[in-house]
């Protein structure tokens, strides 16, 4: 049989906050939780913002008016933008804070954090792993789509000379797209498998989904990391997006408010993404996430959590287009196998146990072509009224890490039983694509084994389609029941209770306060040229002996 890749682990940062132990997916769904969850929210919260004051805690989190100094801070100038929404980190918390970051982007320091928490929520030490796993199994694809835009970054390599800066031997080096994945090895994991970053626009997070699945399914690693990390919150690429006609814009929105019969005397920015209603434009957010996926019998080994098993993530492009920006043929071909692998493989019953997050940026171009796409696969299927929800209505669009924030949700909704709906949408706008779908536009509780299947779509400038499928936690526990015998699971499930333990010590350690990043600086550094003995068939550390096959994986045979 075929290596599963199982999601153990989980961890990032959005303008709902933290994403381990699911407190962003909680903010999201806030009023629905339970009062013991509502109160480690607002601690977990708390925590990062500096603040214990609920109402700060919860009007500055999650899409609302960016803090006033926010670009003065991080950008060289403050100009006046067309609306001042986003889905900004909670006010208060800077990810460099949490670790001596010698002025890295943003972006790069959301990154840091985001593995940070991925890591802690495998309730292992990483230094046990790293003793267990080979570092070269190990690898880690993250990226972002924009590049590192803020001053510590290309924004601040292309500004100096105006800014009467000068640039430093930085900015070239933090403003890489792939910064992300070579952080998390470099500083964070320590590991020496694959990297890189598989850019697809605002599809980015499924895009290195893929490289991230073929890679535990082929055995090229035993473990990989796989996110995104995107700080789109810059006065440039606001100005770029207003001048495409895709940005929100506060007039617009105090006209819809008009509209719509709601106060309109200011712009309400809480309500400014509305995903399949009558909307005006999409807005930004920032994020940082990260899913870390195990080979299943690594995981069965290790006793580690299993939070469910991506099974695929496809990818096409559209073809001959008329705008690099406007939507194409692409995604029909990506939603449509992730329907086809759930019917073929796990019976037509599986299709009307799936739930859709959609790309829903909020533009009027979009509400309709996706809505079609969704419609009609279906139809296609025969699937009565598949549940539809789209979360950039709490946290705007992340760009490469808006994937990410699916994924973060989708775990979230199986752990705590609620799907976020489109609050934000009071309606469905006319020209919507109704048929054989049920858009949630509230709050949608679960039972435990209601859905076994999840799947993420992604719409990308330049025809960059992506839609993955994810498997729930209990269809994923049945399908490692086909494969190991009762007494492997029983195993497992002994060892996973030592992890429990230590998880909710974790949490504890969280909600008393502790917001640190794991970050090796200088530390137990390779050097190649004096640490390395060096044979034909294999490389040793001579420090600790630790040993890198050098075994070819070339699959020509048949042609040599």
């Amino acid at each position: 049989m075929s290596n599963l890749p199982l999601i153990v682990g989980y961890g990032g940062i959005n303008a709902g906050g933290r994403s381990i132990f699911d407190f962003s997916h909680q903010r999201m769904v806030f009023g629905d939780i339970d009062l013991n969850q509502q109160k480690e929210v607002l601690l977990s919260l708390g925590h990062l913002m500096g603040t214990n004051d609920v109402d700060t805690i919860l009007n500055k989190s999650l899409i609302r008016t960016i803090d006033s100094d926010f670009f003065t801070v991080h950008n060289f100038r403050s100009p006046e933008l067309p609306t001042l929404a986003g889905g900004q980190l909670p006010s208060g918390f800077n990810p460099s804070s949490t670790y001596n970051s010698r002025q890295h982007p943003r972006g790069l320091a959301m990154t840091i954090f985001g593995l940070s928490d991925a890591i802690k929520s495998l309730g292992l030490s990483w230094e046990k792993i790293l003793q267990t796993v080979p570092r070269q199994k190990i690898s880690c694809v993250s990226g972002c789509a924009v590049a590192q835009a803020d001053k510590f970054g290309m924004g601040g390599m292309f500004q100096a000379p105006l800014a009467k800066s000068r640039i430093t031997s930085k900015h070239m080096a933090m403003s890489l797209g792939e910064g992300s994945a070579d952080f998390g090895h470099s500083y964070v994991l320590g590991s020496m498998g694959s990297t890189g970053n598989y850019t697809g626009a605002c599809a980015t997070f499924q895009y290195n989904l893929k490289l991230g699945i073929s890679m535990i399914q082929s055995g090229e690693s035993l473990i990989s990391f796989v996110g995104a990390a995107e700080s789109g919150i810059v006065p440039e690429i606001y100005e770029a997006f207003a001048a495409t006609r895709g940005l929100a814009e506060d007039k617009n929105l105090v006209k819809l408010q008009e509209k719509l019969g709601e106060d309109s005397k200011i712009p309400n920015h809480r309500k400014i993404c509305r995903p399949f209603g009558e909307n005006i434009g999409m807005i930004l957010g920032e994020s940082a996430q990260f899913v870390v996926l195990m080979q299943d019998s690594l995981a069965l080994e290790l006793g580690v959590n299993i939070h469910g098993a991506a099974l695929s993530s496809h990818i096409h492009s559209d073809g001959y287009k008329k705008s690099i920006s406007g939507p194409g043929a692409g995604n029909y071909l990506t939603v449509g196998k992730a329907f086809n692998e759930i019917k073929k493989h796990f019976s037509s019953n599986g299709l009307n146990k799936t739930f859709f997050h959609a790309h829903g940026t909020s533009t009027p171009q979009n509400r309709e072509s996706e809505s079609h796409i969704i419609s009609s696969i279906s139809k296609a299927f025969g699937i009565e009224a598949l549940p539809v929800t789209a979360i950039k209505s709490y946290l705007g669009h992340s760009l490469a890490a808006a994937g990410g924030d699916q994924m973060i949700s989708t775990l979230g909704s199986w752990k705590n039983n609620l799907i976020p709906g489109i609050t934000s949408t009071p309606e469905l706008a006319e020209n919507v694509h109704k048929e054989n779908v049920r858009f949630l536009l509230k709050n949608k509780r679960i039972e435990d084994d209601e859905f076994d299947f999840a799947v993420l779509n992604a719409k990308g400038f330049g025809g960059n389609n992506g839609t993955s499928l994810v498997a729930s936690p209990s269809k994923t526990m049945k399908m490692l029941e086909s494969k190991y015998s009762k007494s492997d699971i029983q195993k497992y499930l002994s060892k996973k209770t030592k992890i429990d333990d230590q998880l909710y010590n974790s949490k504890q350690e969280i909600l008393q306060g502790d917001i640190q990043s794991r970050y090796i600086f200088g530390e137990s550094v390779i050097d190649g040229m004096n640490d390395f003995d060096i044979e034909a068939d294999k490389i040793t550390n001579k420090l600790n002996k630790e040993i890198f096959d050098l075994n070819s994986t070339l699959p020509y045979k048949d042609y040599l």
